[in-house]
């Protein structure tokens, strides 16, 4: 009965989590379809005339960032990675490639191009891209040494990490709903806003590395993976 209901509650949660997701990738989406438009620069203060190695780094990190996002939850279906584990497997070699992408294309803009929230955002960003793309490397050196232990731990970060551009907007999209945006200004230079630079992916870290040491013994080669 137990885990019937783990299944259910599970299940309610993924299918929420796509539902929230959806928007998200249609802005994704609309953002590359901006960035290829003739005038990417007019409609979106993330791309630049003359600028074609920032907008081009820019689009690619939001492609493969919003696939990555839309990807990584399947990891964790249970039914996969027990029954299918070929898919699950190939799958995990796709989001590696993703974050890798992801994170170095992020870091590639930023020393390039900034960001609106100046400084303390451009260090928390390129944080954040330098701490995905270790995780996705990490997770990667795990598979081919078979660390099963490993593999679980630096899965586990690289997921949260994957769903850092999600949990920033969810993030901004409740804070607003709660408090109308208090502390939060247009040029990302509130507190709310300075906050959210980092509270949207080091929290998220925090937590799983002490789920990470207090379950390190009950979850080692827990992950069917085949390796």
């Amino acid at each position: 009965m137990q885990t019937l209901r783990s299944r259910v509650a599970f299940s309610l949660l993924l299918v929420v989590f796509y539902l929230t997701l959806m928007p998200f990738v249609v802005h994704g989406f609309g953002m590359i379809g901006i960035g290829l438009s003739d005038d990417a620069a007019r409609n979106s203060y993330l791309f630049a005339d003359g600028q074609s190695v920032g907008n081009a780094a820019m689009m690619l990190h939001i492609l493969t960032g919003t696939i990555l996002v839309a990807l990584a939850p399947l990891q964790l279906i249970r039914g996969i990675r027990q029954r299918y584990n070929r898919l699950h497997r190939a799958l995990g070699g796709v989001l590696i490639a993703l974050a890798l992408i992801t994170g170095l294309a992020g870091m590639t803009y930023i020393p390039l191009r900034g960001t609106i929230g100046g400084p303390v955002m451009s260090v928390a960003f390129f944080l954040y891209g330098l701490c995905l793309f270790t995780s996705a490397l990490m997770l990667a050196r795990m598979a081919r040494t078979r660390n099963r232990e490993g593999h679980w731990a630096w899965g586990l970060r690289l997921f949260w990490l994957a769903l850092g551009s999600w949990l920033y907007r969810l993030h901004y999209t409740l804070w607003y709903l709660l408090t109308g945006g208090v502390g939060s200004k247009s040029d990302f230079s509130g507190p709310f806003d300075l906050v959210q630079n980092f509270a949207f992916f080091l929290p998220y870290l925090l937590a799983v590395q002490i789920w990470i040491m207090r379950n390190r013994s009950v979850h080692q080669g827990a992950l069917v993976t085949g390796l």
